[in-house]
């Protein structure tokens, strides 16, 4: 049984993460951190989670194996010290997506906390990649918009079906911007309604 730990477990990502996990027969969620909720049970946070039986704390405790559902930016400097201590990771912000320390910095606008690991982290789009997914010590979980348009293009790109420029028309549930509060992603303002965002830089 591999003991797994969840950085962040409060927003959505890390609680669909735990609810997962539990179902999974090999792993076992043992060590959940969360500092916005540190101190209280889980099933006070998520009460759909309550088989877990586990207590928020403000850091990870000792486990196998972790997933950091942090935000980017903020994921790096907590990931990045693990990661040298051996722990092997998934991280599903966009922190490690891009190989290039000069890339990252002009799609963000900062330096990468941990550039030192861009290099080895593995794009993990396990469809795709699965060997080098089984061995890495980091992987870098693949945004939405990039998992549709990769695992429905790679087979026609691959047997030269379509053309290299592609256009790509997608859309994104408003859970996608987690659990942060603003006015458009009130069910009042975002019910039957579509609207373009980030259009530029995204």
């Amino acid at each position: 049984m591999i003991r797994v730990g969840i950085i962040n477990v409060t927003g959505y990502a890390g609680a669909e993460l735990a609810r997962l996990l539990y179902m999974h027969p090999e792993v076992k969620v043992t060590s959940v951190s969360g500092r916005s909720a540190a101190g209280k049970a889980l099933s006070e946070v998520f009460p759909h989670l309550w088989p877990l039986e586990l207590k928020v704390s403000s850091e990870l405790g000792d486990v196998d194996f972790a997933f950091s559902a942090l935000p980017h930016g903020a994921s790096a400097e907590v990931v990045a010290p693990l990661v040298r201590k051996g722990l092997p990771l998934v991280d599903i912000s966009a922190d490690f997506r891009l190989s290039d320390a000069a890339e990252y910095e002009r799609w963000y606008g900062v330096a990468h906390p941990a550039s030192e690991l861009l290099a080895e982290a593995v794009y993990g789009l396990a469809e795709l990649k699965r060997p080098a997914v089984r061995e890495a010590r980091l992987v870098a979980n693949p945004g939405c918009y990039p998992v549709g348009a990769l695992l429905a293009l790679a087979p026609a790109a691959k047997g030269g079906v379509i053309e290299p420029d592609v256009i790509i028309d997608a859309k994104s549930g408003v859970s996608g911007a987690g659990r942060s509060l603003g006015l458009s992603y009130h069910y009042a303002e975002a019910n039957e309604s579509v609207a373009a965002y980030a259009m530029e830089g995204h």
